[in-house]
């Protein structure tokens, strides 16, 4: 079994060090693993701290681009890789390396696809401040209620994925990748369980994603949305139509009964909007479902070229 740690890292050299230092250099079940450093276009001593420590690759955007995009260059190449699990680890040093070893057993032993490090069973750690407590409990319920699976932490960044789940992710978010992910491989058939994990939260830290709570919240609901619009086309655009159209018909009820005037023009545009809408939302099923047999043709390639590979080795 190979396993590849992906760590993404932007301007991490006081704690990237030790992340790699403590990953266990021997794991039971694993016959070869990889630490692959994904650095998203630092400009301290990111890297030169990362192979001194003893990463086995990496790789560098010229640029920032995000969490999102670090996390999908890790997963290509853990797919170039042949890996059969990964584990993703934030390399500020918040998580025990240590625990990986823990992370993957349910992916050994075939309990589940994604493994999600819980920073939240026995309630609020330390010194983490109560307003991201609380919106991580918000975001964790509104992907709970999406993928109808109870989760406690859908924000966190220590997780695992096996051979299945690493070929059906597509994650299209530059900014970040966690709910998103989880929604998506949900949708797909993967199982998605959860397993305490130890935590330090750092006084003077500032986070590198949640830079604005306010600005993060838009733009984390924006990704769910449009995740869930993806996969469920029909609902979505069906769901909008229904209210354009009910808005209409609510006008010319009122119209007609002398309530409220509004123009005829009006009412008959909300309606044929909605109708439009659910329309678009057919077309978008369509669509997806097309990108859908494409992704999974190219799965079915890559599975093929990594029997042949194992082939060849023996």
């Amino acid at each position: 079994m190979k396993l590849d740690i992906l760590i993404p890292a932007f301007n991490e050299e006081g704690t990237i060090g030790n992340v790699i230092k403590n990953i266990p250099k021997q794991i039971s079940g694993i016959d070869e693993l990889r630490i692959i450093v994904i650095n998203d276009g630092s400009s301290d001593k990111t890297i030169e701290m990362a192979m001194n420590a003893g990463a086995s690759k990496i790789v560098s955007h010229k640029t920032n681009k995000g969490l999102g995009a670090a996390f999908m260059t890790g997963i290509r190449n853990a797919v170039k890789n042949n890996a059969d699990i990964v584990v993703t680890i934030d390399a500020d040093s918040q998580f025990d390396s240590k625990e990986i070893s823990n992370m993957i057993i349910p992916i050994l032993n075939n309990e589940y696809d994604v493994v999600i490090g819980s920073r939240f069973s026995n309630g609020k750690p330390d010194n983490m401040p109560m307003i991201k407590y609380f919106g991580n409990k918000v975001f964790s319920k509104i992907v709970s209620w999406s993928t109808k699976t109870k989760l406690s932490d859908t924000q966190t960044g220590f997780r695992a994925y096996s051979r299945n789940a690493i070929l059906n992710i597509s994650v299209i978010n530059e900014f970040t990748y966690t709910q998103e992910v989880l929604i998506d491989l949900k949708f797909k058939g993967m199982e998605i369980g959860e397993i305490p994990i130890s935590v330090t939260y750092y006084k003077k830290r500032k986070s590198k994603v949640v830079k604005s709570i306010p600005t993060y919240t838009y733009r984390a609901l924006s990704i769910i949305l449009r995740t869930l619009t993806y996969h469920r086309p029909i609902l979505a655009f069906g769901l909008f139509g229904s209210i354009l159209i009910s808005m209409g018909l609510i006008g010319k009820i009122f119209t007609m009964t002398d309530i409220l005037i509004i123009t005829a023009g009006l009412t008959t545009g909300f309606i044929i909007l909605g109708i439009v809408s659910f329309m678009m939302g057919l077309f978008a099923r369509v669509v997806f479902k097309r990108q859908t047999f494409a992704e999974n043709d190219l799965r079915h390639y890559i599975e093929n070229i990594k029997e042949f590979n194992d082939s060849e080795d023996r």
